[in-house]
């Protein structure tokens, strides 16, 4: 009786551990030390979700090779630190690039970095001063923040920074943008690809002209009928974006900072590890 008491202890406690979430997802491979749920790893092993990776001197290659996701290539560079789930991976140190089809998203400080189109390729890197930089190196990636703002389409060769902004009223909207005017009507574009629906004044005469403009953000943004209540719009240039690198929007509480250049993401590729392979 004892016997048959332990086995089915033994049993119970097999599938208690199967329904916490010890389901294999994925593997990581290091050509080198890493740490993987605060046991030190040479080489490989199996990722759960909700695994803890962290990286030394050598970059790390994981590979989801379960459910919807299968094959999403996630690469951590040297001296950072992620959770890895079967949907998303937390970035708490350092900077990882992805490669991703799917609706896999990295998440860094709040916001959410997700692959707009099929084989995007970009880098998501944690800066000091609360801020996150986000490359593209193909394809392009959708950066939204923790209420579902959208800050930015990040396109390919274009570097994008986020810096939070302590107690900053969410709501509130800077910036520059191009006014156009389509099946009746008037939107602003900003340099990274993010339109909104202005309301609340007259800007007939702002159309085809870059502006300057503040406002309140209603209703959720996104790359088409978002809303934009404005308060105050001036012309600033000649028609058409032509902005220059480091031009900045205050969106939602965040500092949006767009440029031109690769060099981030080519670095990272060029580190000692290839991306994991399927």
């Amino acid at each position: 009786m004892l016997k048959n008491l332990q086995v089915a202890a033994i049993i119970l406690c097999m599938l208690s551990y199967a329904s916490a979430g010890t389901v294999s997802i994925g593997t990581v491979n290091v050509r080198g030390e890493m740490r993987v749920d605060s046991n030190n790893v040479k080489g490989n092993a199996t990722l759960f979700d909700g695994s803890v990776v962290e990286t030394g001197q050598a970059t790390a290659d994981l590979l989801l090779n379960k459910g919807l996701n299968k094959g999403v290539e996630i690469k951590l560079s040297t001296g950072s630190r992620g959770t890895l789930y079967n949907d998303h991976l937390v970035l708490q140190q350092g900077e990882s690039e992805l490669a991703a089809s799917s609706q896999f998203e990295l998440q860094a400080n709040g916001l959410r970095v997700k692959p707009n189109e099929a084989n995007s390729r970009g880098v998501v890197s944690l800066k000091s001063g609360d801020t996150v930089e986000v490359a593209s190196l193909s394809g392009s990636f959708g950066v939204t923040n923790d209420h579902g703002v959208l800050l930015a389409n990040v396109r390919p060769g274009r570097v994008v920074s986020f810096a939070m902004q302590a107690k900053a009223n969410p709501n509130v909207f800077s910036g520059t943008g191009l006014v156009s005017f389509e099946n009746g009507t008037y939107y602003l574009t900003t340099e990274e690809s993010v339109k909104y629906v202005l309301t609340c004044k007259d800007v007939h005469r702002f159309v085809n002209n870059k502006v300057v403009i503040s406002g309140t953000l209603e209703g959720a943004p996104g790359q088409a009928g978002g809303s934009l209540c404005v308060k105050s719009m001036e012309i600033n240039g000649q028609s058409g974006l032509g902005l220059s690198d480091g031009t900045k929007w205050l969106i939602g509480g965040i500092v949006v900072a767009g440029g031109v250049g690769a060099a981030l993401a080519i670095h990272f590729v060029n580190q000692n590890n290839s991306p994991a392979s399927k």
